[in-house]
């Protein structure tokens, strides 16, 4: 897309740490601790929309360049994810013949706050916000379904050179309107929408959950001494 020849760093890690590379998914755990699903989304959609306009976006240049840069990460994480046997991982939401249907509306498959795992109330809006609203019923189900797809339709090199190109252009009166770049802008918000969203389920499923009820059940143990 940006370049006619591979380089030989395209699909190498240039941002992570090496401890980071041997655990992707610390990375993608900080990267919702910095902000939550609906904050990247909203910022996403926000660094998008000012690459098409002249005028200013309204994201500040150090918060901009925070986002840029832990998306970076987060692409290069899910990179090294995607090439691992996540098939037994506890993100895969498997059912089976005998069992009820699936319900997908249970908070406890896509969001998780401490208060949650307490037994409080959480509120609706809150619920909703959370919701994954691009991913299809099988990419819920199994989020790494879309570290594929968003690799198939770019390169880890070229989101990085597509991310550096956007970078730039919400910084600037510079807009993809007035570069010969194919930008295909559509498809670049659905697949960052899909990882974003993606990744959130992941970290949820994976950490947040299991972690959250840990806490809970070690406080209550001590409660019961």
């Amino acid at each position: 897309m940006y370049f006619t020849s591979p380089r030989a760093w395209d699909n190498l890690p240039l941002r992570l740490t090496s401890e980071e590379i041997r655990d992707p998914f610390e990375v993608i755990h900080e990267y919702y601790s910095a902000h939550d699903m609906p904050r990247a989304r909203q910022i996403l959609n926000r660094w998008l929309a000012s690459a098409s306009m002249e005028k200013p976006g309204k994201l500040s240049p150090s918060g901009l360049q925070f986002f840029y840069e832990r998306t970076e990460s987060l692409i290069e994480a899910a990179f090294l994810v995607e090439q691992l046997d996540n098939k037994g991982r506890k993100a895969v939401i498997i059912q089976k013949e005998d069992e009820e249907e699936i319900d997908l509306m249970n908070p406890r498959l896509f969001c998780a706050w401490i208060r949650q795992s307490k037994g409080e109330p959480v509120a609706h809006r809150e619920v909703w916000d959370a919701f994954p609203r691009s991913l299809t019923y099988k990419e819920f189900l199994n989020p790494y379904l879309v570290l594929g797809k968003f690799f198939s339709f770019l390169t880890l090199g070229e989101w990085r050179e597509l991310l550096r190109e956007l970078f730039s252009m919400g910084l600037s009166r510079r807009t993809f309107f007035d570069e010969t770049l194919d930008f295909d802008m559509l498809g670049i918000r659905k697949y960052l929408e899909k990882l974003i969203e993606a990744g959130h389920l992941i970290d949820v499923r994976e950490y947040r959950q299991s972690f959250y009820d840990k806490v809970i059940s070690e406080a209550s143990s001590r409660k019961d001494e």
